[in-house]
């Protein structure tokens, strides 16, 4: 019995134990279930939906601010530097004045260079009349050595005649002296009318030669007047007006003289043939004949001996200048001009200084103050702030988008431009890649021109530059991370019939945030930025994107 009762207590306790454990499984079970549901809830993959909108594509990099126009200058003079108050990295603007000069030197070489003109201008123009009368004595020879053998011939005749007189022949005396008279009268008629002709000539070259001699005197007045001024300009011209009017005045002097020693031989050879006319006219007995004779030869050997004179002067060698000996005078006048002109342009030159040509950084300089430069010689070099680029790089990956008149931003000194691709190099760099220093990278060189530059620009420094390579408006496009890359080009991931499904897509304008999707996928499509630890061909639950579940 007690072993009964001991059996009760045992089912009594037993019983509440198998209630518990069977209220302790249902709990656990509906635990479980619970749990299985919130874990097929957590793994659902999240998809977003294919939509249109608007893709920039940007190429970012990085180059050198440099300018994009630079001039050296030169010293227009040789001249002290009297001031020259900036330094390199100054920035200048357009019309400063950076460079003064001390001019004394020059101006001191530019008188000496004026008396020099005037000097040579007047023993050009004394060479020139002495070569002129030169000349004009051996015409004069010529014309009296023409003249004079005309008297001889003449006095001979005459010597002949008076002979065959003296010998008695008084008939051969008669007939010759006729013969000789009538040849005369037709000398002197045809010289009469050269008389007559050279007359009127010689009127004419008298007033022609007394006009040249009032205008020659007209422009000595005027060259005087400017050469006291010390105006270079006045002077110059002045001296062109005075050169002129000597050589106009030499000119009709000598045609004056010699048409004026013209008509004295003709007057001369008329009286010499009337003269010889008078032999046996009024004269008889061989006495006065013999002394006319003696007489007669005389005079002939007299005009023998100017007739070889003449003849010497007028066949020996002339002092005139040739035409190149007058060229050569007429250059080295000309060279002494030139050097004075430029020697007072020079100056002006030098006055003006040099100023800044437009607003700009100087970049160099090789001038101080006090310094002696020669002209042509660097002073300082300055660098245009108002055309500016900067030049950069392109990766092999990239060059390909960036295209000429494209539009960038650039950024360096706390301060962002607007920019305009101008240039781009057809030639590649090549250059060590990364620490890899056996392997080499290609990049192409391009220039980025700031539209918008202002004194606040740094020549020299680093700027970044993003060019705005490409734009699509309204367009199919992806979140850039819902994009994938394999061995068979773009793709992304998909859900097709409850399935993980690789979509095979191509892609065009690409942005930081976004891609443009040009064929695989339609607006309203579903897809799947991140498959998870899913596998393609895996079965998945489909969820929404956590802003749509919010």
């Amino acid at each position: 019995m007690k072993k009964n009762k001991t059996s009760k207590k045992v089912l009594k306790i037993v019983i509440p134990i198998v209630g518990v454990v069977v209220v302790l499984g249902a709990v656990v079970a509906k635990n479980i279930a619970s749990a299985g549901e919130a874990m097929a809830q957590s793994m659902a993959v999240e998809t977003i939906k294919v939509e249109k909108g608007d893709v920039k594509e940007t190429v970012e990099t990085s180059g050198t601010v440099v300018s994009g126009q630079q001039k050296v200058f030169f010293s227009p003079v040789n001249a002290t530097v009297k001031t020259a108050d900036f330094q390199v990295g100054d920035l200048v603007k357009a019309g400063d004045k950076l460079v003064e000069f001390n001019l004394d030197d020059l101006e001191a070489q530019n008188q000496k260079a004026e008396l020099t003109v005037k000097a040579n201008s007047l023993g050009y123009q004394d060479t020139i009349n002495k070569s002129a009368e030169a000349a004009q004595k051996q015409a004069e020879a010529k014309n009296k050595a023409a003249t004079l053998q005309q008297q001889v011939d003449a006095k001979k005749q005459e010597v002949a005649n008076l002979t065959a007189a003296v010998a008695g022949d008084a008939q051969a005396q008669a007939a010759a002296q006729q013969q000789a008279n009538d040849s005369i009268n037709a000398q002197i008629a045809t010289l009469q009318q050269q008389q007559g002709e050279l007359a009127v000539t010689v009127e004419q070259a008298q007033a022609a030669y007394n006009a040249a001699q009032n205008v020659q005197q007209n422009a000595q007045v005027n060259f005087d007047a400017a050469t006291a001024t010390g105006n270079a300009t006045d002077i110059a011209t002045a001296s062109e007006a005075l050169k002129a009017a000597n050589a106009a005045l030499s000119t009709a002097k000598n045609d004056y003289d010699t048409k004026k020693s013209q008509l004295d031989n003709v007057n001369t050879q008329i009286t010499t043939l009337q003269a010889s006319m008078s032999i046996g006219t009024g004269e008889s007995g061989n006495a006065e004949l013999q002394k006319k004779l003696t007489t007669a030869q005389s005079e002939l050997a007299d005009l023998q001996a100017q007739l070889e004179t003449q003849k010497a002067i007028a066949e020996g060698d002339t002092a005139a200048l040739s035409k190149e000996a007058k060229a050569q005078m007429q250059t080295n006048n000309n060279l002494a001009e030139l050097e004075q002109k430029s020697l007072a342009e020079l100056i002006e030159e030098g006055k003006k200084g040099i100023s800044a040509e437009f607003n700009g950084v100087i970049s160099d300089r090789q001038v101080v103050e006090g310094a002696t430069v020669a002209q042509g010689m660097q002073m300082f070099t300055l660098q245009s702030i108002d055309d500016v680029n900067v030049d950069v790089t392109l990766s092999k990956n990239v060059y390909e988008k960036v295209q000429e008149g494209q539009k960038a931003t650039i950024t360096f000194a706390g301060q962002t431009y607007g920019g305009t691709v101008t240039r781009i190099s057809r030639i590649a760099t090549s250059g060590m890649s990364g620490s890899n220093q056996a392997a080499t990278s290609t990049a192409i060189t391009a220039t980025v021109h700031i539209d918008n530059p202002d004194d606040k620009i740094f020549l020299g420094v680093e700027a970044k530059v993003s060019i705005q390579a490409a734009e699509a408006k309204d367009v199919v496009i992806l979140p850039t991370e819902a994009v994938n890359i394999g061995k068979d080009g773009s793709f992304c991931w998909v859900c097709e019939d409850g399935i993980l499904t690789k979509r095979i897509i191509e892609t065009g304008t690409t942005s930081d945030d976004c891609i443009e999707i040009t064929t695989g996928l339609e607006v309203g499509e579903e897809v799947i930025p991140d498959p998870g630890n899913y596998e393609e061909g895996d079965q998945i639950t489909v969820g929404t994107s956590g802003a749509e579940a919010e």
